[in-house]
């Protein structure tokens, strides 16, 4: 039978794949779509001048921390705990970074992009099944 903390990982690493899917479908649109006259929120996005640091895509940050995050909980199947501190370090820099291109995006952008929502999205996920981890 499986435990609630098994559980909480789980959906851990499903909300990472489902975030490592989107910013990876972001980071694609970054590179295939460039002037067209009909784009869509996520090709606005994606090509906006607040969705680059340094002239590096923000997505490419988003596929590098999924990834962290994904490593992070398998490599934590061999070990006997799971890396909390860098899961929960990952995890605080990923909440701030999503609120502040949330701000973005609504407020001075004026666009809704669902490809960037569902980024955010996994990221609460994420958090909610960390919190639940660690309360269990």
């Amino acid at each position: 039978m499986l435990d609630s903390s098994i559980i909480s990982l789980i959906a851990l690493g499903g909300a990472a794949l489902f975030g490592l899917q989107g910013s990876i479908s972001l980071a694609v649109r970054h590179h295939l779509v460039r002037e067209l006259q009909q784009r869509s929120a996520c090709d606005r996005v994606a090509h906006s001048k607040e969705a680059n640091i340094a002239n590096i895509p923000v997505a490419y940050g988003a596929v590098i921390f999924y990834g962290l995050v994904l490593f992070l909980l398998f490599h934590g199947m061999n070990q006997p705990e799971i890396p909390l501190f860098w899961l929960n370090s990952a995890m605080v820099s990923a909440l701030i970074v999503t609120c502040y291109y949330a701000y973005v995006m609504f407020f001075r952008l004026n666009i809704v992009c669902m490809g960037c929502l569902r980024i955010y999205l996994a990221n609460l996920m994420m958090a909610a099944a960390l919190l639940a981890y660690q309360f269990n």
